[in-house]
């Protein structure tokens, strides 16, 4: 006879109880709340497509075209990864500039803008071939330009995803992960009211 199976019955239950005490699981936590999103992205449908907007807290400073990495490095990675995996459409990258200085100047900043959303897009994976930018100047103001809410918010860059739709970007999305664009410009120019 095998030494195992010589055993006794009784001198294995406790093995098998001991086994079974590790299979038993806590009960289930209780419903945490919905998690913040680590970004909420301003959005719109137009008539183009998709307008995606990089939000006031990472928008340019007046005469400057390079990101604050810090601020805009979370956005981005969050737009990258929509772009990627959401729809294979073309984007339009459009840089924008406040009415502050000469036309020509805005207009070189409006294009370096474009650029440097684009060159951080491409670095994400997003395809260069799907990629096309340009400078629109101040021609587009977002907001009134004679208060300096709204100037900020006019140095701005926005993406806008040709022919697509908002329900298709944010199928299988949080809620919370989206806010209207529209609405998102009416608080900020709102909260910076009064100001100088």
């Amino acid at each position: 006879m095998h030494p195992l199976t010589a055993r006794p019955v009784q001198l294995l239950v406790p093995f098998f109880l001991a086994a079974l005490a590790g299979c038993t699981s806590a009960p289930p936590p209780a419903s945490a709340p919905v998690a913040k999103p680590r970004v909420v992205l301003p959005i719109a449908q137009l008539d183009r497509g998709v307008q995606i907007v990089l939000p006031d807290s990472v928008l340019f400073e007046s005469g400057k075209a390079s990101l604050n990495d810090a601020a805009s490095a979370p956005y981005l990675d969050r737009i990258a990864v929509l772009l990627t995996t959401k729809t294979a459409k073309l984007i339009a990258v459009e840089g924008h500039t406040d009415n502050v200085g000469a036309g020509a100047l805005n207009q070189k900043l409006s294009e370096l803008r474009a650029d440097a959303v684009a060159a951080a897009l491409l670095a994400r994976g997003v395809p260069a071939a799907r990629v096309s930018k340009r400078g629109l100047s101040f021609s587009q103001p977002a907001a009134p330009n004679d208060v300096e809410a709204g100037r900020r918010l006019n140095r701005r860059t926005e993406l806008i995803v040709i022919d697509e739709t908002v329900a298709n970007i944010t199928q299988g999305e949080p809620a919370n992960s989206f806010e209207d664009a529209a609405a998102r410009v009416k608080a900020a120019l709102e909260a910076g009211a009064g100001k100088p």
